[in-house]
């Protein structure tokens, strides 16, 4: 059998066949970082052979930030587009919103159908977007505390023996005819994840489908997932049975969990030609299994590239704390303004509590006033009686609601008359001083209205000092926390030193994928090649044509890997 029947073989199947000696793949990221900072640009790969031709390239990455359990918060698009041809202009396709340039200054037009012209001028374009569409794999983690399932908010602090779980589900895939049926078949994406585990938190840890890296501080746990191709190969589980899922078993006093990372690529299945026809016995594997170190190979260079993806994720770090530092600033200013206002509102508050003195006091007089202005009216009116009975005039008992009219009825008949002169002057008089008494009663309503205004003007400014007051303790709070925020950054450069490590550990664990996954392979498919070889034929095919998640134009070449990055599980400062 030719060689690159061999690879394919051994690049799709042999790490998983022998998964149960050894099971993992996948560097684990010190939580402390952010695996998706803001304009990022995609990394450049290290030590790669990029495709070669008159076609451009579009390498796209996709950060994916999760919750805890899995669940999608945000998902960040980097794509770099190589022009090759050196163009003035490359034509894109790309479904991303909020597009960014991140590393250059050329622009770009929107069209139609999603195209995007990018008037290049000769250069590489580095762009980011965002983008609101089904990923083509989930990862969903779950937990139990003592074999019972638990939320990570709730697991937060406990002790017992826990189990983190991650599951993952293809949803990408073609419908491809094998032996006359229609079949799915599946991108086959390579799911790495990589964990790591405080050693005062955790003991007595195990990894299905992976391994364990302990440095005496930290355990570095490393799992690999192939989920979909079980169903893409046609394997029957009872005889062979590929990984789906990876698991995390551990003793845990006081839980609490940094960021997890999770690359998933299908670029270690495109390189390589699977070609049927050259196939001409099961006796040729046995002839040719030295050649599946180069297989292996491969799945080194798929190691780097989940290196290069993350180390990608530092790249903008220094813009990073520039932002983290414009926050603090900003803060600072916040806190200024809000202890200036509560110092405003402290005057306010005094001066409002000696108005509303000042006119408690005023307001105590209104009684005295009322009733003294009464009594002379009421003197008044019984003098002007007793002028009545003197001039022989007969009239009633004059009240202040009633004189008037008697005193008109008076005149009246009194006519011009020396009488009616005189009870034209006692009710001129009269209106004089109920003017005065009006007035007076109108003066002290206003004084009790002022008195409560000035009551609800002190509540409310009371109030007023209080929020200010509050709001100055949570700006604090807030210039506070991004200075942590800050002084955390250099724990990202610990998380890329343990991958490192953790990519030594992995170039090792191949080897032995190379040691025992040759012959269970040959045992588990003797007679069945034929159409083995014809689902891996199709899984490389539908794996060539999934390029792009964002969009990517027909005339381009492509590769995209995919970087989620779970919350921490921690409790609340």
């Amino acid at each position: 059998m030719k060689k690159p029947v061999i690879k394919v073989m051994s690049l799709t199947l042999c790490a998983a066949l022998a998964l149960g000696g050894l099971g993992g793949t996948v560097y684990a990221l010190n939580a402390a970082g952010n695996p998706a900072p803001a304009q990022s640009v995609p990394a450049e790969p290290s030590g790669e052979t990029a495709p070669t031709g008159d076609r451009n390239i579009k390498d796209e990455t996709v950060y994916v930030l999760a919750r805890a359990d899995g669940s999608v918060e945000k998902i960040i698009v980097s794509d770099w587009v190589r022009n090759t041809q050196g163009g003035d202009t490359i034509h894109d396709v790309t479904r991303l919103t909020e597009i960014e340039n991140v590393k250059g200054s050329e622009t770009y037009t929107l069209g139609g159908d999603n195209a995007c012209v990018w008037d290049a001028k000769g250069n590489d374009i580095y762009y980011q977007g965002s983008i609101d569409q089904e990923l083509p794999v989930s990862v969903a983690v779950s937990y139990t505390l003592d074999g019972q399932p638990v939320s990570p908010e709730e697991l937060t602090g406990k002790s017992g023996r826990v189990s983190i779980r991650f599951d993952y589900t293809n949803h990408q895939y073609e419908l491809v005819d094998i032996g006359g049926r229609q079949e799915k078949i599946y991108v086959p994406f390579a799911m790495l994840t990589g964990v790591v585990l405080d050693n005062d938190v955790f003991s007595n840890v195990s990894v299905s489908n992976g391994k364990l890296v302990n440095d005496g501080d930290r355990t570095i746990v490393a799992g690999l997932a192939l989920p979909g191709l079980q169903d893409s190969l046609g394997l029957d589980r009872d005889t062979l049975d590929l990984p789906g899922y990876v698991e995390i078993t551990a003793d845990v006093e006081g839980f609490t969990l940094e960021t997890t990372v999770t690359l998933a690529a299908n670029g270690l299945f495109n390189d390589i030609a699977c070609e049927v026809n050259e196939l001409d016995g099961v006796d040729e594997l046995d002839d040719e299994l030295d050649q599946l170190t180069d297989a292996m190979d491969q799945l080194m260079d798929g190691s780097s590239r989940l290196y290069d993806g993350l180390c990608a994720l530092l790249d903008s770090s220094n813009e990073l704390a520039a932002g983290i530092d414009k926050l603090a600033a900003g803060a600072a200013q916040l806190k200024q303004g809000a202890d200036g206002l509560s110092a405003g509102a402290g005057r306010l508050q005094t001066g409002a509590a000696a108005l509303s003195q000042g006119l408690d006091a005023l307001a105590q007089q209104n009684a005295a006033l009322n009733g003294g202005a009464a009594q002379v009216f009421q003197t008044l009116l019984n003098t002007a009686d007793a002028q009545l009975a003197a001039a022989g005039v007969q009239a009633p008992k004059l009240t202040a609601q009633n004189y008037a009219q008697v005193l008109e009825g008076v005149i009246a008949s009194a006519g011009n008359s020396p009488a009616g002169q005189q009870v034209s002057a006692l009710k001129a008089s009269l209106d004089s001083y109920n003017s005065f008494y009006q007035g007076l009663q109108q003066y002290t309503a206003g004084v009790s209205q002022a008195q409560d205004g000035a009551r609800e003007l002190n509540t409310g400014i009371g109030t007023l000092k209080s929020g200010a007051d509050s709001l100055g303790v949570g700006a604090g709070q807030l210039y506070d926390g991004i200075l942590t925020m800050r002084n955390r950054s250099p724990a990202l450069i610990d998380g890329v030193t343990r991958l490192r490590d953790g990519a030594m550990e992995l170039s090792d664990g191949l080897k032995e994928f190379n040691e025992k996954g040759v012959q269970k392979l040959v045992d588990a498919f003797d007679g069945g090649l034929g159409q083995l070889m014809d689902r891996m034929d199709a899984v490389k095919a539908v794996s060539e044509r999934y390029a792009s998640f964002s969009g990517i134009s027909p005339d381009m070449d492509g590769q995209v890997k995919f970087v989620w990055r779970t919350e921490a599980v921690k409790a609340q400062d």
